[in-house]
């Protein structure tokens, strides 16, 4: 990527208890310093400093302090979110790239992720047994604790920029299966398992089967179609809410070399261009995409557009087109789901959940 014009910057910050420990004499030590009773996210707030070093010192690495764009993957992406969503970092960066990514908040993959987010209250209450824990009172003895001890004892609105957004999310991932091989019974089984009595029947409506083969690419789609319309659904109220665009992806090109299809990840070597640095057996045809995939991503890192370079064209979400970019083994418009109905059984499910 470093080689397409751009100034790469990676950044390392702090994990476990050095980075999410949060304790009432630590939040009046915070107060002190800076007017904010907080504590308990040191991790994002070291993202933050990195973030805030970069724009004043990026003009000497040759970059533009007036053009940062924040990129990541998976947690990464959760960090470009906390990024975009808070007023500590606004005016420090002009796009956001969120690689798998971000969900319809009713979608219930997104339960499993809110609970690992607790509340202040919470955070505090547990730094108070965390201190317990390790025989300490004061902060001068908790910082006195060798690192290991400190690792080992820890345990787990309104968004502010308007800036341009480009996510999405790879075939196999989130549930769906590369090669899945069930019966029709275990296929029905999960639907109601996973939708109810009430639901289960109106998804087999939509995504039927009737022998082993069609009930594993239903239960694919049914997955992969949710991860798609989740992704869609939230660029269209992040749309709605903002001026900047936002840009979906679906990444479906399988690496060589494994058999796990187009996994949580495959992408990334294609995107940094960096194939050459490692010991896949990589292709010509894996060398054409990369370059296709680190040319979108450079434009939209240089432009806030990822059209350009004589690319396939790539739109922005608009809520009156359920479609998103093929990226990989095609390019160009793909419908979120392949009827009205799934899409729409899909969104009325969603509207039936907590939100998170």
């Amino acid at each position: 990527m470093a080689d397409a014009g751009v100034v790469f910057v990676n950044y390392n910050y702090r994990a476990s208890s050095l980075g999410w420990l949060a304790h009432p004499q630590l939040s009046e030590e915070f107060y002190v310093a800076t007017g904010s009773n907080s504590s308990g996210n040191w991790a994002m707030l070291d993202q933050f400093a990195a973030l805030k070093w970069i724009h004043e010192n990026i003009a000497a690495f040759g970059g533009d302090p007036d053009h940062i764009t924040v990129m990541g993957q998976s947690a990464g992406s959760a960090a470009s979110q906390h990024i975009l969503n808070s007023n500590l970092t606004k005016g420090l960066f002009v796009g956001a790239i969120v690689q798998s990514g971000v969900r319809d908040p009713h979608d219930p993959l997104c339960s499993s992720l809110a609970e690992n987010y607790i509340t202040l209250d919470t955070a505090l209450e547990n730094g108070i047994q965390f201190f317990a824990s390790n025989n300490v009172t004061t902060l001068e003895e908790m910082r006195a604790l060798p690192l290991a001890d400190l690792t080992a004892a820890s345990g787990p609105n309104r968004l502010a920029a308007d800036v341009p957004v480009m996510t999405g999310n790879t075939k196999d991932e989130s549930g769906a299966t590369y090669g899945l091989n069930i019966s029709l019974a275990t296929y029905i089984s999960d639907l109601n398992t996973t939708y109810g009595a009430e639901w289960a029947p109106k998804f087999l409506a939509e995504y039927p089967a009737n022998d082993s083969t069609t009930a594993s690419a239903a239960y694919n789609a049914q997955w992969t179609d949710r991860s798609k319309i989740g992704t869609w659904t939230w660029s269209g109220l992040w749309a709605t809410a903002k001026t900047s665009p936002v840009y979906n992806y679906y990444w479906d090109h399988a690496p060589p070399g494994q058999t796990q299809g187009a996994y949580h990840e495959s992408e990334i070597n294609y995107v940094m261009n960096n194939l050459y640095d490692t010991d896949l057996p990589w292709t010509a045809e894996d060398y054409a995409i990369a370059k296709k995939m680190v040319t979108y991503w450079v434009n939209f890192i240089k432009t806030g557009n990822p059209n350009g370079n004589n690319l396939t064209q790539w739109n922005p979400v608009v809520n009156s087109s359920a479609v998103v970019q093929r990226v990989g083994d095609g390019w160009g418009a793909l419908p979120i789901a392949s009827t009205k109905a799934q899409i729409q059984v899909v969104k009325d499910w969603f509207a039936t959940l907590t939100a998170y």
